[in-house]
């Protein structure tokens, strides 16, 4: 038993770091060719084919792990799908990733998430299945998404993100996602880029302190707050009210959580 846990380990480890390189993907991106293969993308069977300049893309399972570094294989998450992911409960798993769990849910909002489930969240939502618009709204998938990786279940990301690309040639908020990876299968293919405008990318996937603020993080000099507690921090340590002392406890508690969590995270994504 102890053999297949530490196998089940290793190939999350080896899924990840598969993950984390489609992810860091640079290169030129061809905006209108990628444009085209959108708007010629059909599923075939079990395969995605696109037609660019009269040349044939069929994107197999091989291509998939060739070009992209991901594997078919893993559990098939999307919205409804939950099976083989025990113990989800969209509800009672939210409470668990946000700042104060005793709020009641009105809707699932990735600005109320702790620090890592937040950094993951902006992940999901600008990388493995972009989408144009409501960043900060948390959907049934991307929670399941979320579960997934925070509690290190293999998922198809192969299947995940070929029902995004097909979403995007229906949804107009779903435009174009996975550029850098199109451009690539267009150079695969050796469809001609002769006089093709490109662009060149730098990997989406750095997390810079920017971010984090807009997110509303405070760095401080031992690590990072949510802003709002700064705010509320010096409040208490302005009033020097002897019945604020169990309180700014909590608060503190809360800091050493969010620094721990960045490092857990800097340690994920650097290693």
């Amino acid at each position: 038993m102890a053999e297949r846990r530490k196998s089940d380990r290793s190939k999350n480890s080896s899924q990840a770091s598969k993950l984390k390189s489609f992810l860091k993907m640079t290169g030129n991106v061809f905006p209108d060719l990628v444009k085209v293969f959108y708007s010629n993308l059909e599923q075939d069977g079990k395969n995605l084919v696109s037609y660019v300049k009269g040349v044939k893309l069929k994107i197999t399972r091989e291509i998939w792990s060739s070009v992209g570094g991901i594997k078919y294989s893993g559990l098939k998450v999307s919205k409804g799908n939950t099976v083989g992911i025990q113990g989800f409960n969209k509800i009672q798993f939210y409470r668990s990733c946000v700042r104060n769990p005793t709020e009641p849910v009105a809707r699932f909002h990735a600005g109320s998430l702790t620090l890592i489930p937040r950094l993951l969240a902006h992940i999901i939502a600008w990388q493995l299945t972009p989408k144009g618009r409501n960043h900060v709204v948390l959907h049934e998938e991307d929670l399941i998404l979320l579960y997934c990786i925070m509690n290190k279940l293999k998922v198809n990301w192969v299947s995940t993100m070929v029902e995004h690309m097909l979403k995007s040639t229906r949804l107009s908020d779903y435009r174009f996602p996975f550029a850098i990876f199109v451009s690539k299968l267009i150079d695969y293919f050796e469809v001609d880029t002769t006089n093709e405008r490109n662009d060149t990318i730098k990997a989406a996937s750095e997390i810079d302190n920017s971010t984090l603020m807009k997110m509303g993080f405070h760095k401080e000099d031992d690590g990072w707050i949510f802003r709002r507690n700064v705010v509320h921090r010096a409040e208490h340590e302005a009033s020097n009210h002897g019945d604020g002392e169990e309180e700014n406890v909590g608060i503190h508690r809360e800091d050493e959580t969010v620094q721990a969590a960045e490092a857990s995270f800097h340690r994920m994504h650097h290693s």
